[in-house]
């Protein structure tokens, strides 16, 4: 920390952050903090984001304290008037293991903090009471789970909201206010009698609540308070109330100010000014709101009255090196010998993807003894890196720790006391070490080149050091975004019982499509068990025990409102033995054609060639998970002999178009051409211009044909394809004509066959039995589809999010004319374009009506789908050429179409959408790194109804991919399941359901294959004790449902007792009830590997097992059972009935210990066959 602070003042949000990722490459994360500005629109009344909440509250606590030294905050953060820090100092808890404190008082506190209660804590701002754990997410900081024993912090340990599984222990936890707007609750009075002034004015909903509302006496006054997050509108008159502060006030000393960029602070500073000014006029005037000169520091910089350094040189770093970033030794010493106290900066050259020009200019500078660094923020770019050198003469020095600052000192004692960060890595250059090794360890005389792995926005060189940064910017570029932790890493498939919630329609295997209505406890001969309740026609009722729950999926299908089946009928008998045949034919048909494919004689590519791995190498992002195997897979399909047929599934920009431009370039490089075929003239365009880009200086010659292209240049392209002039040629349907001819043509790759006409699927046909063939398709299919038609279909689906996505920033508020204007005008401010959605064609004139009186300098377009197809996609070209700024659209957006500059969406009558469609519209923006808006408009809450409320609120609730999203998804992969296996399909799925369907194809495509399929053969259980999961145990039914779900599913003993450690992991110990459920479910799953049918409790503690079909004991191993004592005996004249009976002891000791002697029991007897099933289960 520095003795005096600094504060980094930049114009904008963007301009902050990036500066903070460069920063990394010299500081340890908590040496420098990032401040951003409040999100949202002035006045608006929407809830604040809680993560940005957090990051405010914690980095304006650290100023405070000048824990870190140096700040970065944009000009706007510090013109927001923000309430006493010592507020939220106040509000902070401070939790440690060991310390006693109320679980029901921490949760309460929680609440007045601004935390939501939630069921499942999935995001920043959200709590979770679950018996005696306590999930806190905590905005800014990685969620923790607090385990009490009565009112004593047991444990803290952090989790991961994606599988709710906990990890690294802490002794210790600061808890943040999840809003920076807090009222004490001390200052009530006050604060109602302040609000006398704006009488006159209309006063916002929760007044009323907020006069009514009491704190439990249990807490003291000052640890009460009334969260901004829950009452819109606090923030516009809290810091007019309170005492309120600039920020730069609350430094302890006067800080050093670094200005970048004055100008462009000065533009953000005015434009902010005038934000406030006209919303404020044309929106407040009838509301409670301060005005705002009570709101903002016009002017916070005083820019004469502050010692401020300008950064002349350069807008990525300032100027002075030495004291501001405090490099490492090495540096400080050639500072020193340089004898240079304030050295020139300037921005580094760029490479644009010339991988020679860098080659070469690497070389230069390490023969000129320079320091060369190298840097790129994930491990597979650094890898490309390294390889880009690989045989050159140089030694690599590399370091994949994208934390803390660059490291190029000599082996040290330092060293010695801090463990290494960094991995060796080898199979590039002479040799490859790690950077703190390089020196101490080096003997070849080969100059050392420094690759390190640090989210380094952009590159700098500082002659006078020869010190030249490039990083992967400059290298290849594109920018890169650093990576939240626990972000979602797949957007989930659908996965049949996690959401199932009470409405929601269910398919039993024996009885068809019902209506699941609750989960209900019944009470029978002194024992309770839940059941599932199902409603079916004419309101008939079933109750299917837990120990049935395999019987019931989830009903999914493309039709919402199914038909439901009737109690006691026939006629879902029929309807299933229709479906099974069905399915029975099309997986025939399906395996019959790959067959016959694999018996064809094609092609076989040769293995990458260096040019394969250079082009690879160039590739500006990581590749996630899901893309790698996709590409893998093309290749070796491609390095076969047999004809590919694959396709791969995934939305716009997660990586489709990557893994097509790689499998053209590896034909191309085998001598081959390449045919890219797409249903729109949009798309191949879009198409042609990725291909043109990424392949740059590779000698891959692309051209296209469609009909914005002349008859002259289709002739020359046409003459130039049959001549093998053209390696890669993209089109429409243009390209099926009889007067296209190849010379040699090998891949043919098509984008959206769903989308083309019979006559073109057909021309389609003939063309896909001559070459490999690659389909890609936007529309998502579930992962479980894939698994089941492994083996007859080549499919790759890519459902890993980039890391660089963000989640959408969604605003869900009253129309109003000032905030569409200021939602518009931002985007256009930073080069960017606008969904407008009105869904009602008939309305769209009025609403252009109104754009164009609003905002007369803005170009904007309507679209619809009553248009002409041609005239659909000139306008969507035009529109994606950057032609008009907005698009006025009904919901007809296509899905395939890349439009990464549009961020942000405006949704007019928002409350008229279901909650599937408005996630997928709003899946329409965020598709590339930049932060994207979506405002959901609706008309006044009076109108409202209550289902529309709620399916806005839930918008707001699940901003990220979390449970909301997947519902979303589900009803897409559905339909993608639909479009994928056929029409005839798509109805039997209607007919059964999505999951019933699947199971039925998994098993005709085992036997078909003449593989095992799988018994559902479970052991019925009928003991004399309850079998649920307590309310106050599980309180959520969805996540109760879930455990019934899995544990019925089980296995094997050791997947039963991995879902016990998860379930106490999640909510505590099991005691009672709950202990005594785990006990029972180990019972099942041993008897059922056993092959017993029914065991049940007769009077007098003595249990019976009936052996089914499937007993598996060994006869030898049943009588060294029965003579051991162990409490079993058989009977005469019933040799497929064993009986088990406890020792007086156990018997007068409790109904627990009872069960746990005949688990015990049942341990031995089931050894050997649960031995040999888990050696199947391994091998």
């Amino acid at each position: 920390m520095t003795e005096v602070p600094i504060l980094v003042v930049t114009p904008g949000a963007v301009s902050a952050e990036a500066l903070a990722l460069d920063l990394e490459l010299f500081l340890k994360p908590d040496e420098f903090t990032l401040i951003p500005e409040k999100d949202g629109i002035p006045y608006d009344r929407a809830r604040r984001d809680a993560a940005i909440a957090g990051q405010r509250v914690h980095g304006i606590l650290d100023l405070c304290e000048n824990r870190s030294g140096l700040y970065i905050a944009p000009v706007a953060a510090l013109m927001r008037r923000i309430q006493n820090p010592d507020i939220w100092q106040r509000a902070t808890l401070n939790l440690k293991t060991g310390i006693t404190i109320d679980p029901g008082l921490l949760l309460q506190r929680l609440l007045s903090l601004g935390y939501h209660r939630v069921e499942r804590a999935e995001g920043p701002g959200d709590v979770c009471m679950k018996g005696s754990v306590l999930d806190i997410y905590s905005p800014g900081q990685d969620p923790v789970r607090l385990d009490f024993f009565d009112i004593e912090i047991e444990s803290i340990r952090h989790f991961d909201p994606e599988t709710q599984r906990s990890g690294q222990m802490l002794d210790s936890v600061e808890i943040l206010p999840a809003t920076e707007d807090l009222l004490p609750a001390m200052e009530k009075d006050a604060f109602l009698e302040y609000l006398e002034k704006f009488q006159d004015r209309e006063m916002p909903d929760w007044l009323e609540e907020l006069k009514g509302q009491t704190f439990s006496g249990q807490l003291k006054p000052e640890e009460q308070f009334y969260p901004g997050r829950n009452l819109p509108g606090l923030e516009d008159v809290l810091v007019d109330f309170m005492e309120s502060r600039a920020l730069l006030d609350c430094f302890s000393q006067k800080p050093v100010v670094i200005v970048l960029n004055s100008d462009e602070i000065e533009k953000h500073r005015h434009r902010v000014i005038t934000e406030y000014d006209t919303i404020f006029e044309a929106e407040c005037g009838d509301r409670m709101a301060a005005s705002p000169d009570s709101i903002l520091v016009n002017d916070p910089l005083h820019l004469e009255d502050l010692e401020q350094q300008e950064n002349q040189p350069s807008d990525d770093l300032p100027q002075n090196i030495r004291s501001i970033f405090r490099l490492t030794e090495d540096l400080a010493d050639l500072n020193s010998a340089a004898d240079v106290d304030r050295p020139m900066i300037r921005s580094a050259a760029g490479f644009q993807g010339r991988i020679s020009e860098l080659r070469k200019a690497v070389e230069e500078k390490l023969q000129q003894k320079a320091t060369v660094i190298l840097t790129s923020p994930y491990h597979a770019q650094i890898q490309r890196i390294s390889g880009i050198f690989r045989g050159e003469p140089v030694d690599l020095a590399v370091t994949e720790d994208p934390v803390g600052p660059l490291e190029l000192s000599d082996a040290s004692e330092k060293e010695k006391q801090s463990p290494k960060k960094s991995s060796r890595t080898s199979g590039a250059g002479k040799s490859v070490t790690t950077t703190k090794q390089a020196r101490a360890q080096k003997k070849s005389e080969n100059p050392t080149l420094y690759v390190v792995q640090n989210f380094r926005n952009s590159g700098f060189e500082i002659p006078d050091l020869n010190l030249f940064v490039w990083s992967d910017h400059d290298i290849f570029g594109r920018g890169y975004r650093k990576r939240n932790r626990f972000k979602s890493r797949t957007s989930s498939p659908i996965e049949s019982f996690l959401d199932l919630k009470e409405g929601d329609f269910v398919v039993h295997i024996n009885h068809g499509v019902g209506k699941f209505v609750k989960l209900e406890r019944v009470k029978a001969a002194g024992r309770e068990r839940d059941f599932l309740v199902l409603e079916y026609a004419e309101q008939d009722r079933l109750f299917v025990p837990l120990d049935q729950i395999s019987l019931v999926q989830k009903y999914a299908a493309p039709t919402e409102k199914p038909r439901l089946d009737h109690l006691g009928r026939a006629s879902f008998k029929k309807v299933r033995e229709r479906v099974e045949e069905r399915i029975e034919e099309f997986a025939e048909e399906l395996l019959k054609i790959y067959a016959a494919r694999m018996s064809r004689k094609g092609y076989a590519y040769p293995p990458d060639s260096p040019w394969q791995e250079e082009f690879e190498a160039a590739f500006p992002f990581e590749e996630t998970p899901d893309q790698i195997t996709a590409i893998e897979s093309v290749k070796n399909d491609m390095e076969t002999a047999r004809p590919m047929d694959r396709l791969v599934c995934g939305d716009v920009g997660y990586g489709k178009t990557e893994v097509a431009i790689r499998a053209a370039f590896k034909a191309v490089m085998g001598g081959k051409q390449v045919a890219v075929i797409c249903p729109t003239t949009i798309l191949a365009l879009q198409h042609f211009k990725n291909f043109k880009e990424r392949y740059g200086e590779f000698p891959v010659r692309v051209d296209w044909i469609s009909r914005f292209r002349t008859r002259k240049e289709v002739t020359e392209t046409k003459q130039k394809l049959l001549e093998g002039e053209v390696d890669v040629v993209i089109g429409t349907h243009a390209l099926l004509a009889k007067d296209i001819k190849f010379k040699n043509l090998g891949l043919l790759i098509v984008d959206e066959e769903q989308r083309f006409g019979v006559t073109h699927k057909e021309a389609l046909k003939k063309m896909k039995a001559l070459v490999d063939v690659l389909t890609l398709t936007a529309t998502p299919i579930p992962r479980t589809l894939h698994l089941s038609l492994t083996g007859i279909r080549d499919l790759s689906i890519i459902q890993t999010p980039p890391r660089d996505r963000r989640p959408v920033q969604t605003f869900v508020m009253e129309d109003s004319d000032t905030v569409l204007v200021e939602a518009v005008e931002r985007e256009l401010e930073r080069g960017g374009q606008v969904f407008y959605l009105h869904n009602r064609i008939q309305d769209l004139d009025a609403v252009a009506a109104r754009i164009q009186a609003l905002m007369p300098d803005v170009s904007f377009t309507s679209l619809h789908g009553q248009m002409d197809e041609d005239d659909i996609e000139n306008i969507l070209l035009d529109f994606v050429n950057r032609k008009y700024d907005l698009l006025l659209t009904t919901a007809i957006i296509e899905n395939g179409i890349d439009m990464p500059n549009v961020n942000t969406l405006i949704v007019d009558r928002a409350d008229s959408f279901g909650l599937s469609q408005l996630y997928q519209i709003r899946g329409r923006v965020g598709r590339s790194s930049r932060q994207a808006y979506a405002y959901f408009f609706h008309p006044g809450k009076h109108i409202l109804t209550e289902h529309a409320q709620k399916r806005l609120n839930t918008l707001l609730e699940y901003q990220e991919l979390g449970s909301g999203f997947k519902v979303a998804m589900r009803d897409l992969e559905i339909r993608g399941a639909g479009n994928l296996l056929g029409k005839e399909q798509s109805g039997d799925i209607m007919d059964v359901g999505y999951e019933l369907y699947i199971k039925f194809l998994d098993d005709a495509v085992r036997r078909l294959k003449g593989e095992e399929v799988p018994s559902d053969f479970r052991c019925a259980v009928n003991l004399k004790t309850d079998f649920y999961l307590p309310d106050d145990y599980i309180p959520d039914t969805r996540q109760k449902i879930e455990f019934y779900k899995r544990f019925e599913a089980a296995i094997d003993l050791e997947e039963v007792e991995a879902l016990a450690d998860e379930m106490e992991d999640r909510f505590g110990e099991p005691v009672g009830a709950a202990r005594q459920f785990v006990i029972v479910e180990k019972i099942r799953t041993l008897c059922s590997i056993a092959g017993f049918e029914k065991v049940f409790e007769e009077g007098a503690g003595m249990i019976q097992l009936e052996a089914g079909e499937n007993f598996r004991i060994p006869p030898e191993h049943m009588i060294k059972v029965l003579k051991s004592g162990r409490g079993f005996r058989v009977k005469p004249g019933k040799s497929d009935t064993l009986y088990f009976e406890p020792s007086a002891a156990v018997q007068k000791a409790g109904l627990e210990e009872r069960l746990a002697a005949f688990l015990s029991a049942l341990l031995e007897l089931a050894a050997p066959v649960h031995e040999k099933e888990k050696e199947v289960i391994a091998g």
